[in-house]
């Protein structure tokens, strides 16, 4: 689904489908869109010539967590997401340390979904939440509006992005996060970058998924899903 991501900073130029819970391939697992693809055009540039190349040659491993971790939340209950990194990282495919400061921009997204039990299907969500701004900025994703959000990092002392989700509704959901992109550093060609993101929570109640759903999600999906109940 096309969707302009960050202001000027890199384009989303596809999302894996979230509900197509029959596929077993990572692009078509339900309710995740960790396998976002990042296209850089030649035309996107920022200040002091900042110019993607087609071909990364850098990758970063990050993380994020959703608190309270709980598996049953009340309605009015807020879910805090919060990821922070620092700007000095292990380039994996380097095998080397690199200053990342001084980014265009890095975001990627988070995919809200509810779990039908008796079709054993899932469906986009996101208006069964409201969704608050504390660190960096989120936009709706406005092509498939019950989708998601686009996120947009902060950039301090480190990179930060954090949210507060209210339940509105009961149901069981799960939020898929996806992976993150950069455009590139000011001022530097070349410089964008993939971020592989691995949700940190201990229990991810993956039960309920295979509850709702009738399978379990792989373990390329478990790592950046989160799911729960609302009552």
């Amino acid at each position: 689904y096309p969707m302009l991501c960050c202001k000027k900073v890199f384009i989303v130029l596809e999302y894996s489908k979230m509900f197509n819970i029959k596929s077993i391939q990572i692009l078509k697992i339900g309710l995740l869109i960790t396998a976002t693809q990042f296209l850089f055009a030649n035309s996107c540039k920022k200040e002091g010539g900042t110019k993607p190349c087609i071909i990364s040659d850098y990758e970063f491993s990050v993380t994020s967590e959703f608190s309270p971790q709980k598996e049953v939340y009340n309605i009015g209950d807020t879910i805090y997401f919060n990821s922070t990194f620092p700007k000095n990282l292990f380039n994996t495919i380097s095998q080397k340390q690199v200053d990342y400061s001084n980014s265009v921009g890095i975001g990627g997204g988070i995919a809200f979904g509810y779990m039908d039990t008796v079709l054993q299907t899932g469906v986009d969500s996101y208006s069964k939440f409201q969704v608050i701004q504390k660190v960096g900025t989120f936009t709706q994703i406005t092509t498939v509006p019950e989708k998601g959000i686009s996120s947009l990092y902060s950039e301090t002392s480190n990179y930060s992005f954090k949210i507060g989700i209210i339940c509105k509704q009961k149901g069981l959901f799960a939020l898929g996060v996806s992976d993150l992109g950069s455009n590139g550093l000011n001022g530097q060609n070349c410089t964008n970058a993939t971020f592989d993101m691995t949700v940190t929570n201990t229990n991810k109640n993956i039960n309920l998924f295979q509850y709702a759903l009738g399978y379990l999600p792989d373990a390329l999906a478990q790592k950046t899903i989160y799911c729960f109940r609302v009552q």
